[in-house]
């Protein structure tokens, strides 16, 4: 589960780095990775929901710490009381926009995973 995280967070990051579809790309970044982060999470027979909202809450933890880690960076370089609110509430709500996001993609994936695997389960069964 951590190398999907970590998949995860590296396609966040490439997604912010091209310059023009950044716009596009960012607000899409999280729900892109969850859909592709899961593929390198195994998957024990858990349901697709339980293991997409698994995986996106990995996810959302892992960019809290980062966002809070920003933060305090932020916090440190201007010292007024607004911006300290400002950056918490801007931490609290990436926070939790990459974990919704980030969910929904790897339910997604997920399920779109295992519809596959009905099917080819169906045709080998009409074949056999």
């Amino acid at each position: 589960m951590l190398v999907g995280v970590l998949v995860g967070l590296a396609i966040m990051v490439g997604c912010f780095l091209v310059p023009i579809a950044h716009f596009i790309l960012g607000p899409a970044g999280p729900f892109i990775a969850g859909y592709w982060g899961i593929q390198f999470a195994p998957n024990p027979g858990r349901h697709y929901a339980l293991h997409g909202l698994i995986f996106g809450s990995l996810l959302a933890l892992t960019m809290g710490v980062i966002l809070v880690g920003v933060a305090f960076l932020l916090i440190a370089l201007f010292d007024d009381s607004r911006v300290k609110v400002l950056v918490w509430l801007g931490v609290i709500v990436l926070t939790l926009y990459t974990g919704s996001m980030g969910t929904m993609g790897a339910m997604y994936s997920s399920l779109r995973e295992q519809q596959r695997a009905q099917r080819e389960a169906e045709e080998n069964e009409r074949e056999s």
